[in-house]
């Protein structure tokens, strides 16, 4: 609803509303909404990211209004639609920081419409919300001109009550296959234990932190055998877990092996190698199957840059196993659609998503990996430290979750669906935003060509 109420302002008052006071706006509400967000001190630039973000956010409703009072019709109602969804779009493409923010999740609430997400990806769940926005105002500005209203607004549901049944249609069908039983574990808080082992290698007190480490890493086997006798086939440590010396990981290579072999468990551990100064740390997935075997590395490759460790190559593998095709990447690698689609591609089954969150990010985060499954039709297991773990079949439903501020234990156990859904994303990938791009491009082009209509001019003749 909310692009309604703004258009009225950008589209109808004095430019200085779209030009200077909206985009104020709408960078302070999103500064707001985002607090703590990318970064929790004020004094770093990247502590005002969602500020310049919602910045540029404010400014589409100006190009908006250069736009749409050149056009008539359905036309006119498709502008902010096309701008809108291509900046979400080319926000994905370029932006570091991934998609996190973009429309589109906010629809997690609302399975029946997420299911477009299976077909055109998040763009084309932006589009519909915001063309919505926008042909609201057209019918406030033109209800009176009736016959071309219920023309356009008709074709607006039709499209959109196609996307409802299908999607209800998905969301009722039985899912095929079996199920297995995972287990998702970590035992740690980044805010205590996390905190403590950072300062002792500030301080190079490397045998205090071993002996720290040497600690979670005990409980986590703990806990892993518990879950293991209890009948879990698959257990995911969530990320970070354990953070180990560089120069200690061999042995703890051997102990992860003998784990898996001796529970017989596939086991999906995450190791943070911390090596000396000067040199990158490394941020990774080792998953181990029941007889001992090293099946799947994984190097994260998702917000490196500020995390200073080694960048994975952005290559997703997949790994058959008695439960279906597995792939695993790690937390911010999940904010990235256009690479996790090759999940999709390869006929992933189940997605392993190992992550480290804190509460400002709650739960919001964990709502991108499950709109990752929606997209490419897998299940999704996401275990968060500091966060909210949750596990989701092919279509976004909640499995089980389990939120690291609300319990004292930190355990999501559930039946995991082993068996994937077709989805036509991974195949097409993102037509659906290039598509838009240029829908956009031709809009602006079709601009220079036009006269500016006058404000009652904006129905179809």
């Amino acid at each position: 609803m909310y692009p309604v109420f703004i258009l009225q302002i950008s589209r109808k008052e004095k430019a200085i509303y779209s030009n200077l006071f909206i985009p104020l706006v709408t960078g302070i509400c999103s500064q707001l909404s985002f607090w703590k967000f990318t970064y929790n001190d004020p004094s770093n630039a990247l502590f005002y990211l969602p500020f310049i973000l919602g910045l540029l956010m404010g400014y589409l409703f100006y190009i908006d209004r250069l736009l749409y009072s050149r056009f008539k019709g359905i036309t006119a109602t498709l502008a902010f639609p096309l701008l809108y969804t291509s900046f979400d779009f080319l926000l994905n493409l370029f932006n570091p920081f991934g998609t996190l923010g973009i429309l589109g999740y906010s629809q997690i609430g609302f399975l029946p419409f997420a299911q477009l997400a299976s077909v055109t990806g998040m763009w084309g769940l932006s589009f519909m919300i915001t063309w919505f926005g926008s042909l609201s105002y057209w019918v406030l500005q033109n209800y009176a001109d009736k016959k071309i209203v219920t023309k356009t607004v008709s074709i607006y549901f039709s499209i959109f009550i196609s996307i409802l049944v299908y999607g209800s249609i998905r969301l009722v069908l039985p899912l095929d296959g079996g199920t297995v039983k995972t287990a998702g574990i970590h035992t740690h808080d980044k805010n205590v234990e996390g905190n403590e082992m950072h300062s002792y290698l500030d301080k190079n007190d490397t045998v205090s932190f071993k002996k720290l480490s040497d600690t979670i890493i005990r409980r986590l086997i703990q806990e892993t055998v518990k879950e293991a006798r209890a009948g879990a086939k698959i257990v995911l440590w969530s990320e970070i877990s354990p953070k180990i010396l560089k120069t200690n990981e061999d042995s703890f290579v051997n102990v992860f092996k003998r784990l898996a072999m001796e529970q017989q468990i596939y086991l999906v551990t995450t190791p943070f190698s911390v090596v000396p100064p000067g040199k990158k740390s490394e941020n990774k997935i080792l998953l181990f199957a029941p007889d001992g075997s090293l099946i799947l590395t994984h190097y994260k490759y998702g917000g490196n840059f500020m995390e200073g460790t080694i960048a994975g190559n952005k290559i997703i593998k997949t790994v058959a196993t008695a439960y279906g095709k597995l792939s695993a990447i790690i937390c911010w690698d999940g904010d990235f659609p256009s690479i996790v689609k090759q999940v999709g591609k390869q006929g992933t089954d189940i997605l392993f998503v190992p992550a480290s969150d804190w509460e400002e990010i709650d739960p919001i985060h964990s709502t991108v990996a499950v709109f990752r499954g929606i997209e490419n039709g897998c299940s999704v297991v996401r275990q968060t430290r500091n966060g909210l773990s949750i596990m989701t079949d092919p279509r976004g439903k909640v499995i089980a979750e389990m939120d690291h501020f609300k319990n004292s234990t930190w355990v999501t156990i559930g039946q995991v669906p082993t068996k994937k859904w077709f989805t036509l994303y991974p195949i097409i990938g993102d037509l659906f935003g290039w598509l838009s791009f240029i829908g956009l491009l031709y809009i602006i082009l079709r601009a220079f060509t036009n006269k500016k209509l006058s404000k009652t001019d904006n129905s179809e003749p």
